[in-house]
């Protein structure tokens, strides 16, 4: 990946902030239009904020395009506080509530990928910490793009199938290389999957014994 020259490095900030702006206006949407109806079904703008897989790989688009290490964590911190602010004043505006019951999930995200995002931006690096990097990478967007059950995997939706190609091919590190990262993500998913359920399952009996 050809990154960000310093010359240029403003102009992506200045392009940061607009989309962020625009990912704040998007969520209010009507979704009642007529040519936006058929759209719904791949993406619901007023559940744009609820899609996790999204954010994480918007996130780490803007974190591996940054010029460094320091203009990543930056860059990743003003897009998510410029979408929040964004998202506030047009709710205040549009729909005259305040979203305060999002504040806290929200200053929690724009924390850890304010540190995460110092670490995502030397994924694409063609050495061993950056193949280590993209594995974790795409086995965090894979556990939130894919569902497990049965023995099945099946994609959440048609975008995030999509969010979770595109990183693929963002991290593309020559074919065979690309190939085991991808094995690896989905190993590396499922097992976290795995210890999940296990503890949702432990944590339910633990409710159930004490009641």
């Amino acid at each position: 990946m050809k990154r960000k020259n310093s010359n240029n490095t403003w102009l992506f900030t200045i392009c940061i902030a607009l989309i962020a702006v625009v990912f704040g206006f998007v969520s209010f949407i009507p979704v009642n239009i007529e040519f936006i109806k058929p759209f719904i079904v791949y993406f619901d703008p007023t559940k744009l904020l609820s899609n996790l897989p999204l954010w994480i790989f918007t996130n780490c688009i803007i974190a591996l395009y940054s010029h460094s290490e320091k203009t990543s964590m930056l860059n990743t911190t003003l897009f998510n506080i410029v979408c929040f602010v964004s998202y506030s004043l047009f709710s205040m505006i549009l729909t005259h509530t305040i979203p305060k019951d999002m504040f806290l999930t929200w200053i929690l995200f724009i924390l850890i990928w304010t540190i995460f995002s110092y670490l995502v931006w030397s994924a694409n690096r063609q050495d061993t910490k950056g193949w280590i990097l993209s594995t974790i990478l795409l086995a965090i967007l894979f556990s939130t793009c894919f569902t497990y059950t049965d023995n099945t995997i099946s994609s959440t939706t048609i975008l995030n199938f999509l969010l979770y190609v595109f990183l693929v091919v963002v991290l593309y590190k020559g074919t065979k290389e690309t190939l085991i990262i991808v094995i690896l993500s989905i190993i590396l998913a499922l097992i976290l999957s795995k210890i999940k359920i296990h503890f949702l399952q432990r944590e339910s009996q633990m409710r159930l014994f004490f009641i």
